[in-house]
């Protein structure tokens, strides 16, 4: 077995020469510069004995152990015939690929059969890097909505046109104030909202924050959704959007250029009994209004409760907040049907008529304030 063993170390040294004299020395002419010498030692080809493992029991006589150099391991039948190694930058120049990738070429027979054009290139070629794709651009900002006008035709409903721009009827009928949604005319314009909401026109003397107030909507989401530049100026006639809204609540303006308007609606309807003015040597500052105890007290506008309750010589007293400086008072009532800080609209019923207070009988008090001066009621009552 010893013999065995040393047999085959010999015929591996013999091997491992060959290999040193074609893999090194046919390179001298090319390595070997006159003047000294310049070797590249990635040309050589370290072979470690001690890393050589044989297993002669398992293997053929006739069989040499092939041993790994530069990656490549395999069997040799013969003893003559010696596995042929390069080196790494050679198998790159000759084009060859390893066994653990091996070269495929496509002859152009066999891209034609396969259905691709054979290559007009060298395979040599390497095609260039794909284009790396854009970069996404920033995402837009959303366009602001918008108001289309959509003219009626022949045949139309509002249920057609509402489904067409997928919006309610109701929307439609808010922002064009049909009163009639049953009759329309052929060849008649309708405001077409692209969101949620009503269109509002602006009356004169109207505040944005009357406005906001009346639709319970945040001043800001009327300003981002109308692109107001300044809130504080907005022009008579002009059409707000009111996102969220679903019916158009119109109110008269209580106050234009400073001065109050005839916009006021009766808190009840009956008879005078009392004007407002110098009163038994004092000042009356409202007006009296004769009625049932028990008689629904409506807001004269709307606006904001700020006071609801009892209040000395006025009883129970009902105060209501209508913005620019403007309030009504409500008086000598039986009882109140509003909370502080509620939102009242024009008509709603804030109170019941009674006698309670500094009264001679059943009757309702009303008053007008601007700038917390009274006013007579009857110059701006409608």
């Amino acid at each position: 077995m010893h013999r065995r063993q040393a047999r085959n170390k010999f015929i591996i040294l013999l091997a491992l020469m060959a290999l040193l004299s074609l893999g090194v020395l046919g390179r001298m002419d090319t390595r070997l510069h006159i003047g000294g010498s310049d070797w590249d030692m990635e040309s050589f080809m370290f072979v470690y004995i001690d890393d050589l493992r044989f297993e002669p029991e398992e293997i053929d006589e006739s069989a040499i152990y092939a041993i790994s150099i530069d990656g490549l391991t395999g069997y040799a039948s013969e003893p003559a015939a010696v596995i042929e190694s390069q080196s790494s930058e050679a198998r790159t120049e000759a084009g060859a690929s390893t066994p653990a990738q091996p070269a495929k070429q496509e002859t152009p027979q066999t891209a034609a059969q396969s259905g691709q054009q054979a290559p007009q290139k060298a395979a040599k070629e390497v095609a260039p890097p794909a284009a790396e794709p854009p970069e996404p651009k920033p995402a837009e900002a959303q366009k602001k909505p918008t108001v289309l006008v959509h003219t009626v035709q022949s045949g139309e409903t509002l249920w057609d046109i509402a489904q067409a721009y997928g919006i309610t009827v109701d929307s439609i009928v808010s922002a064009n104030d049909l009163t009639n949604p049953n009759r329309l005319r052929v060849g008649q314009k309708l405001e077409i909202l692209t969101v949620k909401g009503v269109l509002h026109e602006v009356s004169a003397g109207e505040s944005l924050w009357e406005i906001a107030q009346r639709y319970k909507v945040s001043i800001d989401d009327i300003v981002e959704v109308n692109s107001i530049a300044d809130p504080s100026r907005i022009q008579p006639k002009t059409k707000l959007i009111i996102p969220g809204a679903t019916r158009v609540l119109r109110s008269d303006a209580l106050v234009v250029n400073g001065q109050l308007q005839k916009a006021f609606d009766w808190p009840v309807i009956g008879r005078i009994s009392s004007s407002f003015g110098p009163r038994w040597g004092r000042m009356h500052n409202g007006m009296d209004i004769a009625v049932n105890t028990g008689t629904p007290v409506k807001a004269a506008a709307d606006g904001r409760v700020t006071f609801a309750g009892w209040n000395g010589g006025y009883g129970i007293l009902v105060i209501v907040d209508h913005g620019n400086g403007v309030e009504t008072r409500y008086a000598h009532n039986s009882r109140v049907n509003v909370k502080v800080g509620q939102q009242v609209s024009r008509g709603q019923v804030v109170a019941y008529s009674g006698n309670t207070g500094n009264s001679t009988g059943p009757h309702v008090h009303f008053e007008i304030r601007y700038r917390n001066n009274p006013v007579n009621p009857r110059l701006y009552l409608k």
